[in-house]
């Protein structure tokens, strides 16, 4: 599946485009791979983040990982085949397609190589679209509005400007049904930069209803304001249309109605990515068991790796981010420098001893209070900073104090024997141990 060769036509994309067009008035069949499986698969939870564009990791890499998201382009450049493959590997594997309905460049490539771009911002060649100026976000003098270096950010309001009768947060809702579901090859949709308001945005004061009057923050963004109705407005449609898919959002996202599956958090708990480790935790356990996604939900944690290859900081950092995202019952994608190099560590498979190792967790999607309270039936503290969460073959400890921490197991239980990290997983037996701050450990019954 390597595709070499910096902004080029695929050539097997004529293939894939014979097939698709042969199918073309019929509704492809949705994958089987659905929200049940998704959320009944044991732990730990494992997934990656892959948004390189040129090459893309071969079928037997992607399918070491139990949620796989790619952009949505790679639906078009790669033939059915490899999905089919993908699949056959890992028949629970759940695939996301990447879907950025926000940036739009003024230039694109070769219509090969973004085929449903093209088909999303209305492209010609690669710099003549019919794209309506109106649907993008300026300022009254017509300044342009970025949240990212040489796009303009689309503007998702219900107030936009109606273009055919519709905003274009109705028209982007159908492109993904229509462009992205409909091939068949997903089981869901991961929606970037899909947030309450968009922090990044290089105007605070732009004019959102195209009166000719820059509009304030505070009138743009909000609960009950024109940007969250626009993108709620969004989100019906494409749930109304797609009712079996996954839909998760990225970026601060409120979740309501049962319209999204979850949220993504990027950078999750990473102090070296300008986090507070203690706050996203509690955020995430707050989305994760809220009652505003459709149940029972699916969350992802993403992470960069931030230290020296090989170096025991990026052990513990892993061990961190990733005994975080199992005190509930999230995936964990880690990543190398970006998001265009995987990363996989030993305890996401327990040193060899196969995916799911650990089972399942002996209290299911716990809510925040419980794991703040004393340590009982499988969950809680269990000493300063330090969370326990049982699982039916072992058990996790993640101390996101600054203090080290010594914990008696109440039991004996014994550490990974890893490869990568032989002076934490050694294999050994233990009934007392002690958790470094900012570090996790996952011990085998």
């Amino acid at each position: 599946m390597k595709v070499g060769g910096a902004r080029a036509p695929i050539a097997f994309l004529a293939v894939l485009a014979a097939l698709l067009v042969s199918c073309a008035g019929t509704p492809a069949a949705t994958p089987s791979t659905s929200t049940a499986t998704a959320t009944s698969l044991p732990f730990p939870r494992t997934a990656t983040y892959w948004l390189e564009q040129n090459e893309i990791p071969s079928v037997e890499e992607l399918a070491r990982y139990d949620l796989v998201v790619i952009d949505s382009e790679w639906g078009h450049r790669l033939q059915r085949a490899d999905f089919e493959r993908l699949r056959a590997l890992n028949p629970d594997i759940v695939l996301l397609a990447y879907v950025n309905l926000i940036d739009y460049r003024p230039e694109l490539g070769s219509a090969g190589y973004y085929a449903d771009r093209y088909a999303l911002w209305q492209f010609r060649d690669s710099t003549t679209s019919t794209f309506p100026q109106q649907w993008l976000a300026r300022t009254a003098r017509g300044a342009r509005v970025s949240e990212w270096p040489e796009t303009v950010m689309a503007n998702l309001a219900d107030t936009a400007p109606r273009i055919d009768g519709r905003t274009y947060a109705e028209y982007a809702a159908r492109w993904v049904v229509d462009q992205v579901w409909l091939t068949g090859l997903w089981d869901g949709v991961f929606l970037d930069v899909w947030g309450d308001r968009i922090y990044g945005a290089s105007h605070s004061r732009w004019d959102v209803d195209g009166d000719g009057s820059d509009d304030p923050e505070d009138r743009i963004y909000g609960p009950g304001g024109p940007w969250e109705r626009g993108i709620t407005s969004a989100e019906r449609i494409m749930r109304q249309a797609m009712p079996d898919a996954l839909l998760i959002g990225n970026g601060e996202r409120t979740l309501r109605e049962g319209l999204l599956d979850g949220r993504v958090f990027e950078s999750f708990a990473d102090l070296g990515g300008g986090r507070n480790p203690a706050s996203d935790i509690d955020g995430y356990l707050g989305a994760a068991s809220s009652d505003g996604h459709r149940k029972p939900g699916l969350a992802l944690n993403i992470n960069v790796r931030r230290a020296q290859a090989g170096s025991p900081e990026e052990y513990r950092n892993a061990r961190f981010f990733l005994t975080a995202t199992l005190l509930q019952d999230g995936f964990w994608a880690p990543m190398g420098q970006h998001y265009g190099e995987l990363a996989y560590y030993d305890e996401l498979d327990g040193g060899g001893l196969g995916p799911g190792y650990l089972g399942a967790p002996l209290v299911a999607n716990p809510a925040p209070e419980q794991l703040d309270a004393p340590f009982a039936d499988g969950l809680g503290v269990v000493a300063q900073d330090v969370v326990r969460r049982d699982f039916e073959h072992g058990i996790v400890l993640n101390n996101a104090g600054t203090t080290a921490r010594a914990v008696d197991l109440g039991g004996t239980f014994r550490h990974l024997a890893g490869r990568q990290d032989p002076a934490t997983n050694d294999g050994s037996v233990v009934t007392t141990v002690t958790v470094p701050p900012g570090d996790g450990l996952i011990l085998l019954r």
